[in-house]
């Protein structure tokens, strides 16, 4: 990372993750909000960005494309599939590094953003948190050291607004189980609901529970008969995810086209520190 400022625009700013990142660029010394896209039915379009938090951001809600791209180094979204492809067509037009948050997307968003990153750089992800990354990387680890003779148990709780269920980071998680047993996830899972029991000890179990404010608790418990091995991750606002979708706008504003992980966040932190923190 280098020591220029970067300008940024915000894709969905007006939401509750939207608004999370253009609090912290508010505060940042490094990104400088310079777009912000909202819904064309949203009642503060042409206000100021940071008008909420009592900001004066010089930056206006817009729908339009364009003008919030215009100036852009690096792209956040963290708006909805429905325009997803305008988005990645969009970025690709005025040739921006794209950090895709939008949960909910489906096969063929994932394939488009494949195609795109042969011109772009772009980096999806369902959870942005640092900690939540290296989490991941520890169940992987985890599922692929104890074996399939373990029995997992995935829950997780987020705010009573969120509409996709299971969330994107319990799928990651339980794809990151699935790998090690070799199968893809959508063979072995069983979604439920708080206290739905499974079906059968040996399928990746998700349950989700959608109740007060939370903005993300995500537990994954390994047992067999005689131990049990819990891992948690608890955000305690959106502040976390922001923290951490903001170091990887930082970082993919210099990579080549392509199609980045968030793990490769953590590779780079180690190395600034002299050592990995993901092998």
């Amino acid at each position: 990372m280098g020591n220029s400022r970067l300008n940024v625009a915000i894709l969905g700013a007006s939401g509750r993750m939207g608004q999370a990142l253009l609090s912290s660029l508010r505060d940042s010394d490094r990104l400088t909000l310079c777009g912000a896209l909202v819904s064309p039915e949203n009642r503060t379009l042409g206000e100021d960005a940071g008008r909420d938090m009592g900001w004066a951001s010089g930056v206006r809600y817009s729908t339009d494309f364009s003008q919030v791209l215009s100036e852009a180094d690096v792209v956040i979204d963290v708006s909805l599939p429905v325009i997803t492809d305008q988005v990645i067509a969009a970025c690709q037009d005025h040739q921006c590094p794209l950090l895709v948050g939008t949960t909910g997307l489906s096969s063929a968003h994932r394939q488009a953003m494949s195609s795109a990153a042969k011109i772009i750089a772009i980096l999806p992800a369902a959870n942005f948190s640092i900690a939540m990354t290296l989490m991941l990387s520890m169940v992987q680890k985890t599922a692929r050291t104890l074996g399939s003779d373990w029995r997992i148990d995935i829950k997780e709780t987020h705010h009573r607004h969120k509409i996709d269920k299971p969330s994107g980071t319990a799928l990651l998680l339980g794809d990151a189980v699935a790998v090690s047993r070799g199968r893809p996830l959508a063979e072995i899972v069983e979604c439920l609901e708080e206290k739905e029991s499974r079906k059968t000890s040996e399928s990746i179990a998700i349950r989700s529970i959608r109740a007060g404010k939370a903005a993300g608790q995500h537990t994954v418990t390994f047992a067999d008969p005689v131990e049990s091995l819990k891992f948690e991750h608890r955000a305690e606002s959106r502040a976390a995810f922001a923290r951490g979708a903001l170091m990887a706008a930082d970082w993919l504003s210099g990579q080549k086209p392509g199609l980045y992980r968030m793990e490769q966040i953590l590779d780079n932190l180690g190395s600034e520190r002299g050592h990995p923190l993901v092998s």
